[in-house]
């Protein structure tokens, strides 16, 4: 069986802000696929996404998730649709199959074909419009670092009936989704059992029963919607399996909000079909991680992990000659160097303290030290060399690196000094940079409440 390449559309939270602007001058299609979604954009009366894809200094993850959110998810759709045509039209990389996570779905639709640019970009606005318009009860998603079946076991536990496996993501890693309140008793009960529960920036319940009102108001919206047989072979984590005709796309269309994503069922399902090179088609490189954590002998690149310009965009693409380019490849196993700023591999477990290469004699005022300290455990955790992780570089934008990566690194940093969870329930996009974390953990490790915290 030949070995195939997927390129992967990510979905919820994967934005960055001008993450086109040091490419866009030497890449044409950049702008074409952008001033068509901002033409999409301008008909509905919302603001164009460019500027937010090509300045980097445009708005912030945690204020789009605030403040508008169908920006950030028009934003997201053509970060992703631009990042395909970006590589498989100017760096000509042919992908075999395609495979969305929820969101991304949509966009993987969209570059197969299934729907066209304008009308994928549309799409997503409806989408919006049925969330404003059908009343939505207050939640989101927690991410768990445990198997679905434990997840499970924890919320029939807690005997909580609007909580709901969103995402089966990989065997270490579960999204769950429900109501506020509820997903506030699941991060304590999961906290209570040495889990990490991370409350992700989403704000909305997806793949929840409890958005099946908006599910039917959206279907009723896009029901009219041009849809037809996808170009390339299409692999949904929703339906777990191919989508094979134009009932599958509606089912995939009009359900996406309410079906769970079974991601790690679907990443060995391609897996078993060949596929050995996983591409992200956008910016940081969650699934891509995923996949790792799911499939070690795997292939990964994440492209756009970071904001890069085209020489170290062709630099990255250049060390994987095993893409293939015209119908070319030559296969060669890649080294954790060849993906950029930091290697892909299977999660590395926290090690016994004993072990650890942490000085840990570090004095609570001494910033430099405890910068040291601080900057050691992300490295050893994050797998980068500790001079990447400069003190006001962006975790998030700079490094790519997501946020349930950075409290998991929180979490280890607060075990090392012997800060209590419960001591630091702090939102960590208000500490995006190094120095900032390090800000952070001198007060809670001096006993003083962080700056902005209710008293």
């Amino acid at each position: 069986m030949p070995a195939r390449t997927a390129f992967l559309f990510p979905g919820q939270g994967s934005y960055l802000p001008g993450l086109f602007g040091a490419l866009a001058d030497h890449h044409p299609v950049i702008g074409d696929t952008l001033s068509t979604v901002d033409e999409v954009a301008g008909r509905l009366g919302r603001a164009p996404v460019s500027p937010m894809l090509l300045d980097p200094g445009s708005r912030t993850l945690q204020d789009l998730v605030e403040h508008d959110p169908p920006a950030l998810h028009l934003a997201i759709f053509a970060s992703s649709v631009t990042t395909f045509r970006l590589l498989t039209e100017e760096h000509r990389i042919r992908p075999d199959l395609l495979l969305g996570h929820s969101f991304g779905e949509l966009t993987a639709l969209t570059a197969a074909g299934a729907l066209t640019l304008e009308d994928g970009a549309d799409v997503v606005a409806q989408r919006d419009e049925s969330l404003r318009h059908v009343e939505v009860p207050s939640g989101g998603l927690v991410a768990l670092n445990c198997s679905a079946r434990r997840a499970e076991d924890v919320i029939g536990a807690l005997d909580e009936w609007h909580l709901a496996v969103a995402a089966d993501n990989s065997p270490g890693q579960v999204v769950v989704s429900g109501p506020d309140g509820e997903l506030a008793r699941l991060q304590e009960a999961a906290t209570a059992l040495g889990l990490t529960a991370t409350r992700l920036r989403i704000p909305y319940p997806f793949h929840n029963p409890l958005l099946a009102d908006t599910a039917d108001d959206f279907g009723e919206r896009v029901a009219g919607v041009p849809k037809r047989v996808p170009r390339l072979p299409v692999y949904s984590a929703l339906l777990g399996r191919y989508i094979r005709d134009v009932a599958e796309v509606e089912q995939v269309v009009s359900g996406h909000l309410v079906m769970p994503v079974r991601f790690l069922e679907a990443a060995r399902a391609v897996h078993a079909d060949g596929a050995r090179r996983f591409v992200e088609s956008g910016p940081k490189g969650v699934l891509v991680d995923l996949v790792a954590a799911i499939v070690p002998d795997a292939v990964t690149v994440a492209p756009l992990r970071k904001r890069t310009d085209r020489s170290g965009l062709e630099s990255l693409l250049d060390a994987v000659p095993s893409l293939e380019r015209d119908g070319r490849a030559t296969v060669k196993r890649r080294s954790a160097a060849d993906d950029g700023a930091r290697p892909q591999a299977a999660p590395v477990p926290p090690p016994r303290a004993e072990q650890s290469s942490v000085d840990d004699t570090a004095p609570a005022d001494d910033r430099e030290a405890v910068f040291d300290t601080v900057r050691t455990v992300y490295a050893d955790l994050l797998g980068y060399p500790p001079d990447a992780l400069e003190p006001d570089a962006d975790l998030e934008a700079d490094l790519g690196i997501d946020s349930i990566k950075q409290t998991e690194a929180f979490t280890r940093t607060l075990e090392h000094f012997g800060i209590p969870p419960a001591e630091s329930a702090e939102r960590l996009t208000n500490y995006p940079t190094m120095a900032a974390i390090v800000d952070l953990v001198l007060r809670l490790r001096n006993g003083r409440r962080p700056v902005g915290s209710e008293a």
